[in-house]
């Protein structure tokens, strides 16, 4: 990944205030390049134009790769985030992204298709990214704990999914959802019985993208009434 596609990341960066450095810079560049390898068999990142083979390096980086990076400094600033789960990974997002800005916490990719765990471990190896764990699991087989449960495409939250999202959470941990529309948001919280009393939601702009992204922030010690 070099010139237009890599300044495009550069400048998201600088965007978002995220330092960082020519290393991390190849670490995601041996990721997306791993990423488009397996994507032209497996299509696990849905093609701009499907009559296009590749998927669009442009869009890749501003819709996965930006757009996971978005939470950068509301996670950073969390004081516990040594264990971070990402839950239905998929092709790696928010994990991934998260994992290389963020070197010093541990991420716990759960991911429950072969296809995806196998690349999802291929990739961490070959980036180097020793702080990435790959366990193909369903959310419901997981029998440990995290200081935090992040998801970008796991499923929409309700009362089930949000009791075994807490379960495999530490006492004082915390969820954090990306999400998109905030009218959207109003009523999947509303199902889970959420409220203002207990979950935070903090608008996140991704550079280059003019659509709306939010972060729902739902703490362990506060349940859903």
């Amino acid at each position: 990944m070099s010139g237009p596609k890599l300044d495009l990341l550069r400048e998201g960066l600088a965007q978002l205030k995220i330092p960082f450095t020519e290393q991390q810079l190849k670490k995601v560049q041996v990721f997306l390049e791993e990423l488009e390898r397996w994507n032209r068999r497996y299509g696990f990142v849905a093609r701009s134009d499907p009559s296009h083979r590749e998927v669009d390096r442009r869009q890749l980086i501003i819709r996965h790769v930006l757009d996971s990076l978005a939470a950068w400094s509301t996670i950073r600033a969390f004081e516990n985030r040594n264990q971070v789960a990402d839950v239905g990974s998929g092709a790696g997002f928010p994990g991934i992204p998260l994992a290389v800005f963020l070197p010093d916490s541990r991420f716990t990719l759960l991911e429950p298709s072969a296809k995806k765990s196998a690349f999802l471990r291929n990739a961490a190896i070959l980036a180097g990214l020793r702080n990435v764990e790959v366990l193909e699991t369903r959310l419901e087989d997981v029998g440990r704990r995290f200081d935090l449960v992040v998801f970008r495409a796991f499923s929409p939250l309700s009362r089930a999914s949000l009791a075994e999202l807490q379960r495999v959470l530490e006492p004082n941990g915390a969820i954090v959802a990306y999400k998109g529309k905030l009218a959207r948001i109003e009523e999947e919280l509303a199902a889970c019985g959420l409220d203002a009393r207990n979950r935070d939601i903090v608008a996140v702009p991704v550079p280059f993208l003019d659509e709306q992204r939010h972060l729902v922030i739902v703490p362990r010690n506060l349940s859903a009434s």
